[in-house]
């Protein structure tokens, strides 16, 4: 019954569960935007992107009856959302609202296949998935909550390892591509399957702060195919069409999945990952490995060195990352392994850095201030004798850059914002263009090459045949191919006297080959135990490459002249059996090269398509306030994401002044406009006696309410480098309005002693009067300005080691009606490290300025007044009291104390437990007037407290979402008590399912 518990909660909530309420940001206000529509699809693109937009609706079309024909299913239409004008490259599907967006621009770690295709693959699939889990119970849910109903479903049931292992799948068995046929994809695994151990489901799934463990890509790949391979397609339908039908019970999925293997997923995956195992095993006892000298050592923590790059004799440079690690550049001892941090970078895809004569240059992606879907790449340099660092091109879409051997030149690949691919040639100084390199048939080029003349590059060709290595002669401006295309993986070409040598995958693992770059065979150098990737030369004929371990990639070295090369290829890969199988599944591999477009007809879709109602329910939901009462709401999320819209009804007789509730937030332009307009009447009633005058006030009356609350904010987005960067300047008007009252007052017959007369245990009246009460009559003003610079985190820091936060706020009433006065308030907060790795320490403070309001009537014997509420906040375990000035400090210690990977299967996994050790301090100041003089008299306070807090992140039921649950032990001195409290979060975010 749990699970029917947190699938009630997630539905009635309105937090943001899977896939819903999601939000990429909005594109630029500049773009004009098309449509194109099929049967079964709506696509809306920039209007540059036309062709290809014409073009990626057709593959969509073309892979519908394909797509889902392994889960017997056929999704309803949906619509698609490209944003051509990131340089980032991605693609997720969401529903509630239901859409697919596309990052159009492709990246320099691809696939031998075309971008687009293998997002249409893999979308679609996603698709499938989602769309039959709406069938059933699932389905009924729709009626009353709409589309949210579906996405809670997914949360609850579809692991994210199924999801997205079966869309990979998907991509590789509807293809001569895909994922699961690059040994790379499973490396990691196979490493740590062979070299330790096979981590319980739990970990498997959810992760650990203690071990590298793989991500739910790479498992659910090789979970999902190897089920499949052993008990047919039919796992998967049955797995999903049980958690759509009978959503209302415990375990449908696995249940589904019990249905045809006999086994729950836990004993299935198992049985999958040793039959993997196995497979694997069979081949590592066959195979002789190549003898290298190791530069750098295995670090448990899991620890990658990609792209070795000698500098000398003595030095390499290489890049470094991990899931402890930010992600920088290194120069390494080659005798010593003795490593030298020379810069931290910034956001970075997964492509080499270049180097040539002391200058190396790289790219980042860097986002665009305000425009989310705006993202572009930022050629950067350093000298590494001044070890200065520099940008070359700022707002680019160049990728893959290469440096020439005199470092005058960077080759570089670029996509415009129609999706023509090149090469450039670019002054390294000025970033100026020398030279425009169309390659054949628009084919994309990856991690271009010199040669040690400077007058050839080598690239891979990515066209609809495969992968192809070509050269380009800039002297004739001719290319030449050196080997045919084909679907076996190749990677990281590198000219080197007569030959290219580049990394392959020909046997099954990926290895060091070389090829004369005349042509001819390819010839095996190198034969890895799990991976070799990216050769580099010495100056004395060294061969350098990354050699994977399961604690990550090494750098390693020998001699060519100790290398015996192999001409023996491999006919096909080993896994290939496998996939041949897998796709007796599929309805065939569709046709999704040289397509006909000519029928789509496109047309302009308009920016005011502002309202998309997906959601509803009959409760009352406040996402923004984290409000849930009975009543009804109903939700919109336009398709460009630049209007998001909610209608509510609130009927708990608790919140009538509340009663009906609209919100709008509108992000189309610079500044985001959020409108939040709450309406209601409030019941007032009752008879109240003023013992001192002898009056008694009857109310009986039930005026009307207004709450409107408009903020207009710039959220501006500076991150830049290593430092997370934003500043967000704010101002906003809260109106507040309340009719006036119309109440009686009597006035009480009095005897001769003064004193109210009594007749039958009652007050006899003198007289009365209709009086009136005036109304709630606010208008506040807020101005904010909010900014933080903070330093990236790592996967296992506890929070930012480096940083600072300031937002200073100011609020007032300058307009007619109820004076509450002003204030001031200033936040700061600063990150330093701490003693430990991955320790933080995080200082506060806080102070805030109150000027009074007009009078509000007597508190004891002193003057009330109207005031602003506090903005800052007392101690711990401190309750708060009045206060005209307050200055908070807070200091806190956190740490990392163990990470226990505790498994109670199908329980709880508890993964880590954070300490806090904290002390706070606060000084308070008022004025106080006394009512009957006038006087003013001022009160200080001083308050602290000083304890602790332990937290441990945990998933309960195998949840998806980590739930964090502590404890807050809090120490009073200046009372002598002991203070309480447990803590609860859920690290609940937007998540979606995509590349």
């Amino acid at each position: 019954m749990q699970k029917i518990a947190i699938l009630i909660m997630l539905l009635f909530t309105g937090i943001q569960l899977p896939a819903q309420y999601y939000s990429s940001g909005a594109d630029p206000a500049n773009v004009k935007w098309r449509q194109i529509n099929s049967e079964t699809f709506k696509v809306v693109y920039p209007q540059e992107f036309e062709k290809e937009a014409k073009r990626f609706i057709g593959i969509l079309d073309s892979l519908y009856t394909y797509g889902g024909y392994s889960l017997k299913h056929t999704p309803k239409p949906i619509k698609v959302l490209i944003h051509s004008r990131s340089a980032y490259s991605n693609g997720f599907v969401s529903w509630a609202p239901k859409r697919m967006e596309i990052y159009s621009t492709p990246h320099q770690d691809m696939i031998a296949q075309d971008w687009l295709t293998q997002l249409a693959i893999h979308e679609f699939r996603h698709v499938v998935q989602i769309d039959k889990l709406n069938t059933g119970f699932t389905k009924a849910l729709t009626i009353p909550f709409g589309q949210q109903a579906i996405g809670a479903v997914l949360g609850l049931y579809a692991p994210l390892w199924f999801l997205e292992g079966d869309a990979t799948l998907t991509e590789t068995t509807l293809s001569q591509s895909g994922r699961g046929r690059r040994p790379a994809f499973e490396q990691e695994i196979r490493a740590q399957l062979l070299e330790k151990k096979a981590y319980h489901y739990d970990k498997a799934y959810f992760g650990s702060y203690k071990d590298y463990v793989p991500n739910h890509y790479h498992m659910g790949y090789l979970l999902t195919a190897g089920a499949r391979y052993k008990y047919g397609s039919e796992v998967w339908e049955k797995a999903l069409d049980e958690a759509g039908r009978n959503s209302w019970s415990i375990t449908p999925f696995n249940r589904g999945i019990k249905s045809v293997t006999g086994k729950n997923k836990v004993p299935l995956y198992n049985e999958v990952f040793e039959d993997w195992k196995k497979r694997w095993q069979r081949q590592a006892d066959t195979t002789r490995y190549t003898p290298f000298q190791q530069i750098t050592q295995r670090d448990k923590r899991y620890k990658n060195y990609r792209y070795p790059t000698p500098l000398d004799n003595t030095y390499l440079l290489a890049e470094v990352e991990g899931p402890g690690e930010l992600n920088h550049f290194v120069k390494i001892n080659i005798q010593t392994g003795k490593e030298e941090k020379l810069l931290v970078t910034g956001s970075r895809e997964r492509e080499p850095f270049t180097y040539a004569n002391r200058q190396l240059v790289w790219t980042e992606l860097e986002q665009h201030p305000r425009w989310d879907n705006q993202n572009f790449t930022v050629l950067r340099a350093l000298d590494l004798t001044t070890l200065k660092q520099r940008k070359i091109i700022t707002r680019s879409r160049y990728k893959g850059p290469a440096l020439s051997p005199d470092a005058q030149t960077i080759a570089a690949v670029h996509t415009s914002l129609n999706n023509t691919h090149s090469l450039h040639l670019l002054n390294t100084q000025t970033g100026a263009l020398i030279k425009k390199i169309t390659p054949p048939d628009n084919a994309y080029p990856l991690t271009p090459a010199w040669n040690e003349d400077g007058n050839q590059l080598v690239t891979v060709l990515i066209t609809p045949q495969g992968k192809r290595l070509a050269t380009f002669s800039l002297e004739h401006s001719k290319w030449s191919d050196v080997m045919p295309a084909s679907f076996t993986e190749i990677r990281f070409p590198k000219f080197k006297d007569d030959y290219i040598y580049f990394t392959g995958s020909y046997n099954g693992i990926e290895n060091i080959y070389r090829i004369n770059w005349k042509g001819g065979r390819p010839e095996r150098l190198t034969q890895s135990e799990f991976g070799a990737a990216f050769a580099n030369f010495g100056p004395n004929n060294e061969l350098y490459y990354q050699d994977y371990t399961s604690d990550g990639y090494l750098i390693v070295s020998t001699e060519l002249k100790q290398l015996h090369p192999h001409r023996k290829i491999a006919e096909q890969l080993p896994v290939e059996p496998l996939i041949n199988r897998l796709q007796e599944d599929e309805k065939g591999l569709p046709l999704l090269d040289s397509l006909n477009t000519s029928q789509y007809l496109s047309k302009k879709y308009s920016k005011w398509n502002l309202f998309n109602f997906h959601s509803w329910a009959p409760m009352y939901m406040n996402v923004n306030d984290a409000e849930v009462s009975t009543g009804a709401s109903i939700l919109s999320q336009n398709l460009l994401g630049t209007t998001f819209t909610s209608f509510g009804y609130n009927a708990d007789k608790q919140f009538s002044r509340e009663k009906f509730s609209f919100n709008l937030s509108y992000q189309a332009w610079w500044p985001v406009f959020d409108l939040d307009i709450k309406l209601g009447n409030e019941t007032v009633e009752g008879m109240y006696l003023n013992e001192t005058d002898f009056i008694i006030d009857s109310y009986d009356a039930k005026p009307n309410h207004a709450l409107i609350d408009f903020e207009m904010k710039l959220p501006l987005n500076f991150t830049r480098g290593k430092y997370l960067r934003r500043l967000e300047p704010s101002i906003g008007l809260s109106y507040q309005l309340s009719s006036d009252i119309d109440y009686t007052r009597y006035y009480l017959a009095l005897d001769d002693n003064g004193q109210p007369i009594l007749e039958d245990g009652k007050y006899v009246v003198a007289n009365y009067e209709t009086r009136q009460y005036e109304g709630i009559d606010i208008k506040s003003v807020d101005y904010s300005l909010f900014a933080y610079n903070l330093l990236r985190t790592t996967q296992r820091d506890v929070a930012s080691r480096w940083g600072q936060v300031v937002e200073l706020n100011y609020q007032h009433t300058p307009f007619a009606g109820w004076n509450y006065g002003s204030l001031l308030g200033i936040h700061t907060r600063l990150y330093l490290p701490g003693f430990g790795r991955h320790h933080a320490i995080r200082v506060d403070n806080d102070w805030q300025s109150k000027e009074k309001g007009e009078a509000n009537g007597q508190m004891s014997e002193y003057n009330r007044f109207r005031m602003y509420s506090d903005y800052i906040k007392f101690p711990r375990g401190i309750e708060r009291f009045y206060n005209d000035q307050l200055y908070s400090f807070k200091g806190d210690y956190m740490m990392p104390l163990i990470n226990p990977d505790l498994n109670i299967p199908g329980l709880m996994y508890l993964k880590r437990i954070t300490a806090n050790l904290f002390y706070d301090y606060s000084k308070a100041q008022q004025k106080l007037q006394v009512a009957e003089t006038g006087e003013w008299i001022k009160q200080s306070a001083e308050v602290s407290s000083l304890g602790l807090e332990l937290r441990g992140e945990l998933h309960p039921f195998r949840f998806v979402f980590p739930i964090t649950v502590g404890y807050r032990y809090a120490y009073l001195p200046d009372s002598e008590k002991n203070y309480h409290e447990l803590l609860l979060s859920m690290g609940v975010s937007g998540l979606v399912i995509g590349k």
